[in-house]
């Protein structure tokens, strides 16, 4: 919770311990650790959207959600860091050339 400003990663709600869930943004089930990491807080509607979704594929259909992860992810790995901003860019992209 301290590392990501006691507020979701994906949407920016501000949490309080009852309320937060822990993400773990590269998924358990697609080869993701539990390392801290790897690991975020994130509220119980955003852990539903994200499902299982490796974190290029949420970040790309939901780039407001990349926008608030290199936001408030203080914690992460660098590597999910690039992988949210080069998401979000492709996605802004991609509504410009419409």
């Amino acid at each position: 919770m301290r590392d990501c400003s006691r507020r979701c990663v994906y949407c920016g709600i501000s949490l309080d311990y009852d309320r937060a869930t822990l993400d773990h943004v590269h998924p358990l089930a697609k080869g993701g650790t539990h390392s801290p990491g790897n690991v975020v807080s994130a509220c119980p509607p955003c852990n539903r959207l994200k499902a299982d979704m490796l974190p290029a594929e949420f970040f790309l259909r939901h780039p407001w959600a990349g926008s608030n992860f290199i936001l408030y992810a203080r914690a992460v790995h660098r590597a999910l860091k690039r992988q949210a901003r080069r998401a979000v860019s492709l996605a802004f992209a991609e509504v410009r050339a419409a």
